[in-house]
């Protein structure tokens, strides 16, 4: 019996320890057997760009401040083209990489620079089977002799407690490490990240708790912001998928401008009020559409009224405006001949290769216009851009190759269209964002006109 016994136990330890063995062994071994690459936009003035293999399969596309997912490929040479497609839907060669995949690693392709010189840089890292923690690497994307120091902290400590991890120059790439003791790796929690300029102890950005909460790959990508709100400091957390989150510095402004579309010779006085005594006036001709005015990030209260009639006034509609955001606010007469006003972000993204226009509808009696963007060598028929149903006191967004274009705006009548306005050759300004009305106007042969505000 006691032979059995010990048999038994030894039976047990040796299997114990196979086993502790086989998993020490498996953990030593790659975990990856493919090669794995991704694509980040970090060009200010890029538009839509694709990566595709060369004279092969196409491996997704990304905006500025986007990714693609992480694709799984062979091992081995390969060539990789990106793409911006002109306005003849043509493709316009951005840059071409000729780069070599190794098993277990992951290539992160960089597309930056300005329009005269874009170009995409590859950093490849060995990937790592991780358990309760993650890896953080570091990217600068802003052109120039721009440097910062990276500081990062947990949650809830100041930053007199962070931790410098790096310095960062435009087109670095590096992983850093934890302060921690057992280990480079970082433990999963939220952080906060901080930016100051080198061997300044004054944060000149501080972003919002960022999570990170999956054993993974972290890239940090530092960046300016685009768009109707250019040349602040973001950061851009990029792990293994298309998902890439943004943030703000916490302390930045927001912006707003008005349009008053009300009949010539209206003038409005506009406030917006906050909190903590911030508050902001302007007065807007009829017509016009006022610059952008910094204020605060936070809640308002928009009040608006005619100047000499008192009583065409609005007190209490709400807007919001967040970090970064820049808010366009359409004041407008409605049916009943009361105030109102309608209130949209404006688009981030870079305004140069491609418009992303906002349009209005202020039409009281058209409930659903359509609206056509025609180009040289299309009909109405043909038009590959278009809007339609855009109900009234509505915007709807659409995104344009840079090119001429012919305007129309419709409207369905039984089986018949009436055409409201049309405007001929119409070119966007590079830089700017744009918006479209279409309002009354007793000027106009049809009573109705478009207007193209930048």
């Amino acid at each position: 019996m006691t032979q059995l016994f010990v048999k038994s136990l030894l039976c047990i330890t040796l299997s114990l320890f196979l086993l502790a063995c086989g998993g020490s062994k498996d953990k030593e071994e790659p975990t990856y057997s493919g090669s794995y690459i991704q694509f980040y936009n970090g060009s200010a003035v890029s538009a839509l760009t694709y990566m595709r293999v060369v004279d092969g399969k196409p491996l997704g596309s990304a905006v500025y401040g986007g990714a693609t997912s992480l694709v799984n490929m062979e091992n081995g040479p390969l060539a990789l083209g990106f793409y911006r497609q002109d306005s003849d839907n043509k493709e316009v060669l951005v840059d071409e990489v000729q780069t070599t995949l190794n098993e277990g690693e992951k290539s992160l392709l960089v597309l930056s620079g300005n329009a005269s010189a874009q170009s995409v840089v590859e950093h490849r890292f060995k990937r790592e089977e991780l358990s309760s923690d993650f890896r953080l690497f570091a990217s600068s994307v802003i052109e120039g002799d721009s440097q910062f120091d990276l500081y990062m902290s947990e949650v809830g400590v100041p930053f007199s407690e962070a931790h410098k991890l790096i310095t960062l120059a435009y087109q670095d790439f590096t992983e850093t490490s934890f302060w921690g003791a057992t280990s480079d790796n970082f433990k999963l929690a939220n952080y906060v990240v901080y930016l100051t300029l080198p061997g300044q102890t004054e944060p000149i950005f501080q972003s919002a708790a960022i999570s990170f909460s999956f054993s993974t790959e972290y890239v940090l990508f530092v960046r300016s912001s685009a768009g109707a709100h250019s040349g602040n400091i973001e950061v851009d957390v990029v792990a293994n998928s298309s998902s890439v989150t943004t943030y703000p510095d916490i302390n930045e402004s927001a912006q707003y401008r008005i349009y008053n579309s009300m009949s010539a010779g209206t003038t409005l006085h506009v406030n917006l009020e906050g909190s903590a005594g911030n508050s902001s006036d302007l007065t807007v001709q009829a017509k016009t559409l006022s610059n952008y005015i910094d204020i605060s990030f936070g809640s308002y209260r928009l009040a608006a009224e005619t100047i000499g009639n008192e009583n065409l006034s609005i007190n209490n509609h709400f807007v919001t405006l967040n970090q970064g955001d820049s808010k366009a606010i359409i004041l407008y007469q409605k049916a009943d001949n009361s105030l109102s006003s309608i209130s949209f972000n404006e688009s981030t993204l870079p305004q140069n290769y491609q418009y992303q226009i906002d349009i209005v509808n202020l039409v009281t009696e058209f409930s659903a216009l359509e609206l056509y963007f025609v180009r040289n060598d299309e009909t109405l028929d043909s038009a590959k851009y278009h809007i339609s149903a855009l109900n009234y006191a509505k915007s709807q967004s659409i995104t344009l190759p840079d090119d001429h274009y012919e305007i129309l705006a419709l409207v369905a009548n039984n089986d018949t269209k009436l055409l409201i306005d049309r405007i001929e050759n119409v070119e966007f300004v590079q830089g700017k964002n744009h918006i479209i009305t279409i309002e009354k106007d007793s000027s106009s042969p049809t009573g109705y006109q478009i207007r193209v505000l930048d």
